[in-house]
């Protein structure tokens, strides 16, 4: 008993030794921020270059990228390294005006989505207007409200919110990331049948 009592009040000590010890530790710190060399003028420019991504299209979206482009969207990079292709060039090869033809059904072939089914409801309200738009230094984030419908309940909207973040340098989209995510192939329908093929 008196072995166990030892026992117990040596552990005690070293507990009360260990708080004392580490108390007196500097609480952790985060790292101090980088700090940002650019100009006024510059923050401007490069908000400006993010923010037209946004309203831009086409060729004139693409001139926007520099060819050092690095992307952080899991969808465009696994389709870039599936082609061996840069980050820039899966960037100009979505999003140049021969592509988006392509896409609609116009010069090139292809084909669109096409007009939504019969009967299908509309948002209540448009996707993608900007809620807030920051930029710290180098870097803008656009936060976009959209709608995503219940998938149990037809015709019933929920508000829905998503970002995009670039760093500009010398007036040019470098970096990109946002919320997306690479979707698993729809389910095969009951009884076996080939899903229909759709774009």
């Amino acid at each position: 008993m008196k072995r166990t009592y030892v026992s117990l009040m040596a552990f005690g000590l070293a507990a009360v030794a260990a708080v004392a010890v580490y108390a007196q530790q500097p609480a952790a710190t985060p790292p101090p921020p980088k700090a940002c060399t650019l100009t006024p003028a510059q923050i401007a420019e490069g908000r400006s270059v993010a923010i037209a991504f946004q309203t831009s299209s086409g060729d004139a979206r693409v001139a926007l990228a520099d060819p050092t482009y690095n992307q952080h969207n899991p969808a465009f990079k696994k389709r870039a390294e599936e082609a061996k292709k840069t980050d820039f060039e899966e960037f100009r090869d979505n999003f140049s005006s021969a592509a988006l033809a392509a896409r609609a059904g116009g010069p090139g072939g292809g084909g669109g989505r096409g007009p939504a089914a019969a009967g299908a409801t509309q948002p209540p309200g448009p996707n993608n207007p900007f809620e807030v738009v920051l930029t710290e230094c180098d870097t803008t984030i656009m936060v976009h409200k959209t709608w995503r419908p219940d998938p149990v309940t037809p015709g019933r909207w929920f508000e829905a919110f998503t970002f995009d973040m670039f760093r500009v340098k010398n007036g040019k989209l470098v970096e990109h990331w946002d919320t997306a995510v690479i979707n698993p192939p729809p389910a095969a329908p009951a009884g076996g049948a080939a899903p229909a093929r759709g774009n």
